[in-house]
């Protein structure tokens, strides 16, 4: 009982009761879809997405999530907890993996035969119910004639199993009844056309396109395999007959498919939705149907046209449509969108594939709607200005007068968003270098946008080199070779913001990087300093492309070359650059060092001599190079095209200190990938046609030749102690005099010689393709023994070095192995990488040799022991060079390192 007393107590209770009335009287706030939550996540070997010619390793369904296992079982999770709840044992390959009903099919075969078993499982007790064997078309579509199907081989539904037998015209079709296997009907599809599929929880969905005729939807009965409903599309303009199409479908029956650049949105029963001209966020409740693609939000902005220029903002989201307007509704994921592939839904939830092998997912939250966010957890007012994120003072370390522009995005388009998510700054002359400043993504949470920067530091790091020198907490520097170019970002995050700053110049990146850093720092999270990158020994230069030449040392100081043309003199000891120069043109051959000067030729035609000690240009020439230069005794050599796309090629010799030709010397026939001269008082030559040359190296005027191998030989060269070792693909190998050409010996090693010989301690060493090594005596070219390894490692080169008694070399199985240089007895072995090798080089008792995954490692001469390893962030492509205490290595990522040789 509520007992009231005094007058003030009574204006107390009405008060109350005016306040309750009212709120009861009030209109409630509709609650609206307004995030996805991570409810639970699983690795998995399915793989990131599934091609549309392959069928599908991970299927959904209320009751259960299927994951199938490389070893061919599949685990079986509660949809909501993601709890295991049991496996089907493995058997043999398995090619698919569905759920419909109470009921798990599963597809066993091989890939590229024709033939599939399918097995029926009851998905409450793993029990087994039947089994088939089925024929799919497993050839690429566009391998067959012009009526194609694009889509899965094999289509489960709750009515039925639906199978194409034919990748093409005449397209067969075969429906099974689902819980016994028993074939239901049988058709062939009209002549003609062009299909796409996809499955419902009830139908089959087609989208075709036949000659003369619009673009159509169907819906198929998977049992009796007739036509449920068809709808015509119609296009903007007349589709030809290889306008790309697609289609995809949830288990509502919700279709969404696209034509060329129409896009098109349908309902379970056919009826198509008026299209939106843009997403929007989700405003009024219980008509979004659950989602039907994953992707960008760039990319459904403006859904009826590819965005130039790359997709933003960087979050994923899953798109749904609003069944009464057509209008396409995306709620953002913690995941980047390139990384995302949609493989289910149910009410409330959605699971993900991710690039990281992992299935998540995703619970739907309902809240009030929280206005124009059209890009996800935070209104568009609260993305930060990226013009104001940086100042003209910022840009100073760099030059005076930069200028900032607001760039125009087209997924911005009908948002909210009064403030430029992308800002280009402008140098003040035509010569300086623009860099680019892009918000990438504001989270609701520190811990969402955390999320978000790690996944993608994930994909880059597999898809690009990176800079581990520079590489701290919110904090990655990488580079992007492109077919147009090569260009240096930083992504950096900074509380619930990330920011993506890039530019053409490498080093503007590394000078720029921090300092926006610490203002998003002061303005998130004041009074936190910026963690710095972990300390590395020695050195490291950027520069603008990937080191593609083997680094020179004299007289302290490196002198080094990158893939954008540009020349650099290093301080040997602290990397301090003493000049640059650039060519105009990219830089892949080995330069040279002689009296002085250094020599650089690049793939524009320009070969130019600079003082060493001061960068001037001395001389310039216009020369076509396709080799390695080589100096000798004031001459320099190089491999010349007339043209580009020559195959004629010819041997140049020019005066070192003024650049005047000398002679010239063509080779009968095509020479493709010529090795570097052989210079000395005798030049010496290999050609594609099994001939050796030696040349007067004043004159250029022939002095012998030899056949050393059949006419379309490659032959490879190697000079010793007045001896030229001449080993060609056919598996010859010849002892040459190098003055006179008479053979001391020749000998067949029975396998293509595909690498120079490498000659030391009185013995000639020889690789094969297929990873076998050879020892012959020098003297009288006896075999001394053959050092096999198995593999089949793409890109392979045999390498090989020679130190106190052992041999260093590397073989097709990924590793680099020490043997006895006398015997081939194995002393110790080291796992490599899965690339190309770079090295081994032997010095001060150790081996140092990088692989293309980017780690350079230090071995111990005798042992074998790693001594120490580095990560480069980048292939490595030129062999290590040691000098002065320091190994000197360029990557892929642009760097150029130096390591002290005792580190470690």
């Amino acid at each position: 009982m509520l007992i009231v007393r005094g007058r003030r107590a009574v204006a107390v209770l009405l008060a109350a009761v005016l306040v309750a009335c009212s709120a009861a009287s009030a209109p409630r706030l509709p609650l609206v879809p307004v995030e996805w939550r991570t409810a639970w996540s699983v690795p998995t070997d399915a793989g990131a997405g599934e091609s549309p010619f392959d069928t599908p390793r991970t299927a959904v369904s209320e009751h259960a999530v299927a994951v199938a296992t490389r070893h061919g079982a599949v685990r079986i999770h509660d949809p909501r907890t993601g709890r295991l709840l049991r496996s089907v044992p493995a058997g043999p390959s398995l090619t698919g993996v569905w759920i419909a009903a109470d009921t798990l099919v599963v597809s066993r075969g091989t890939p590229d035969v024709a033939e599939h078993t399918l097995h029926a499982h009851d998905l409450t007790t793993g029990a087994a119910l039947w089994r088939r064997t089925v024929t799919v078309s497993h050839r690429r579509p566009w391998a067959d004639g012009p009526g194609t199907y694009r889509g899965s081989r094999i289509m489960v539904t709750e009515r039925g199993i639906v199978v194409f037998e034919r990748p093409a015209e005449p397209f067969d079709l075969q429906a099974l009844e689902l819980r016994t296997g028993a074939a239901t009907a049988r058709m062939s599809y009209p002549l003609g056309c062009h299909l796409r599929g996809a499955a419902t929880a009830r139908s089959v969905t087609l989208l075709s396109l036949c000659a003369g005729d619009d673009p159509r939807l169907a819906s198929m009965d998977p049992r009796t395999l007739r036509q449920e409903w068809t709808r015509p599309l119609p296009s903007s303009s007349p589709p030809a007959e290889d306008t790309a199409m697609d289609v995809t479908a949830n288990a509502a029956g919700h279709v969404h498919a696209s034509v060329g650049d129409d896009h098109f949105y349908a309902g379970a029963d056919g009826r198509l939705l008026p299209t939106a001209p843009e997403a929007a966020p989700v405003t009024t409740p219980g008509r979004w149907v659950p989602p039907l693609f994953a992707g960008s939000y760039s990319a459904a902005a403006d859904h009826a046209r590819a965005l130039p220029g790359g997709q933003w903002p960087l979050a994923a989201y899953l798109f749904s449509v609003d069944s009464g307007t057509g209008q396409l509704a995306g709620l953002p994921l913690d995941l980047p969108y390139d990384r995302v592939s949609l493989v289910g839904s149910i009410p409330g939830m959605a699971f993900v594939l991710s690039g990281d092998g992992r299935i998540t997912a995703y619970k739907l939250v309902h809240g009030l709607s929280r206005g124009p966010t059209p890009f996800g957890g935070v209104p568009a007012s609260a993305w930060p200005d990226a013009c104001a994120l940086l100042t003209g003072r910022d840009l100073s370390v760099l030059a005076d007068g930069y200028r900032p522009v607001p760039r125009a995005d087209g997924s911005t388009a009908g948002t909210a968003r009064t403030k430029p998510a992308k800002c280009d700054w402008i140098p003040p002359t035509d010569d300086g270098v623009v860099v680019s400043l892009s918000v990438e993504w504001v989270s609701s949470s520190y811990a969402g946008a955390r999320q978000l920067f790690t996944a993608e530091v994930g994909a880059v790091k597999e898809a690009n080199a990176f800079d581990p020198t520079t590489e701290s907490p919110g904090f990655l520097s990488y580079t992007v070779a492109e077919t147009n170019g090569f260009y240096g970002t930083t992504l950096i995050n900074v509380g619930p913001v990330i920011v993506r700053l890039s530019s053409l110049s490498r080093e503007a990146v590394r000078l720029v990087s921090p300092t926006l850093q610490r203002r998003l720092l002061a303005r998130y999270r004041p009074g936190v300093r910026a963690p710095g990158p972990a300390h590395a020994s020695g050195w490291n230069h950027p520069t603008d492309a990937v080191v593609h030449a083997e680094p020179v040392v004299v007289d302290g100081v490196v002198y080094a070359t990158s893939g954008d043309g540009t020349v650099s003199a290093l301080d040997a000891a602290t990397g301090t650059l003493r000049w640059r120069f650039r060519t105009g043109g990219s830089l892949l051959f080995d330069h040279v060092v002689a009296d002085g000067t250094v020599f650089a030729a690049n793939t524009s035609g320009r070969l130019v001599a600079l003082d060493a000690a001061t960068g001037r240009m001395r001389w310039s020439r216009r020369i076509d190079a396709i080799s390695d230069l080589v100096s000798e005794a004031g001459r320099l050599y190089v491999w010349t095209r007339k043209t580009p796309l020559s195959m004629r090629a010819e041997v140049v010799a020019l005066n070192a200190a003024s650049g005047t030709r000398l002679w010239s010397f063509r080779p009968e026939g095509d020479v493709l990938n010529p090795d570097p001269v052989l210079a000395g008082d005798v030049v010496h030559v290999g050609s594609d046609h099994g001939t050796v040359y030696a040349l007067d190296a004043a004159s250029g005027v022939g002095k012998w030749r030899f056949q050393a191998g059949g006419k379309r030989d490659h032959t490879h060269l190697a000079k010793a102690r007045g001896f030229v070792h001449a080993a060609t693909t056919d598996g010859r190998v010849h002892a040459l005099r190098g003055s006179s050409g008479k053979v001391r010996w020749s000998s067949r090693i029975g396998a293509p010689v595909g690498f120079r010989p490498v000659v030391a301690g009185g013995t000639v060493y020889l690789g094969d393709k297929k990873g076998t090594t050879y020892a012959l005596d020098a003297g009288s070219g006896t075999r001394l023994w053959t050092f096999p390894t198995e593999g089949d490692k793409a890109g392979y080169k045999w390498t090989a070095a020679v130190a106190s008694g052992l041999v260093y070399i590397s073989g097709v199985d990924s590793r680099l192995y020490a043997l006895d240089a006398a015997t081939g007895t194995v002393r110790w072995s080291f796992p490599l990488g899965k690339g190309p090798v770079s090295g081994p080089v032997v010095a001060g008792g150790t081996v140092h040799v990088g692989h293309s995954e980017g780690t350079l490692h230090a071995l111990d001469a005798a042992t074998g022991t790693v001594r120490w390893s580095v990560r480069t962030g980048g292939t490595i492509e030129p062999r290590p060079v040691v000098a002065g205490g320091f190994v000197y290595v360029g990557s892929a990522n642009g760097n150029l390192y130096a390591l002290p040789a005792a580190k470690g």
